[in-house]
């Protein structure tokens, strides 16, 4: 899981990795992003919203909880997504 940490750590100092509800579907509507990444304990209205805006999309369940990516990320949030396409590849790999 450390592998995991470190490339979503890279990703978000490149300034690929967006953070947050707004920030995610915002992307998603616009086609961005390959995939969402949600945290275990996500609640089940994001997947449900999520699926609503773009049906297509992989989510993909992260193997933390919110406060473990606080813990290694800096930032407290369940919902993740990679805006660079290699970045995404690594994830999904790690994930």
């Amino acid at each position: 899981m450390t592998k995991l940490y470190s490339m979503m750590g890279l990703c978000l100092r490149a300034g690929k990795l967006l953070v947050g509800r707004d920030a995610v579907i915002a992307a998603v509507k616009r086609g961005r992003v390959r995939s969402v990444y949600l945290t275990s304990d996500a609640a089940a209205s994001h997947k449900r919203e999520l699926a609503a805006v773009a049906p297509d999309l992989p989510v993909l369940a992260l193997p933390f909880t919110m406060d473990d990516a606080l813990e290694h990320l800096g930032k407290r949030s369940c919902i993740f997504a990679a805006a660079d396409g290699n970045f995404a590849a690594a994830i999904e790999k790690l994930i």
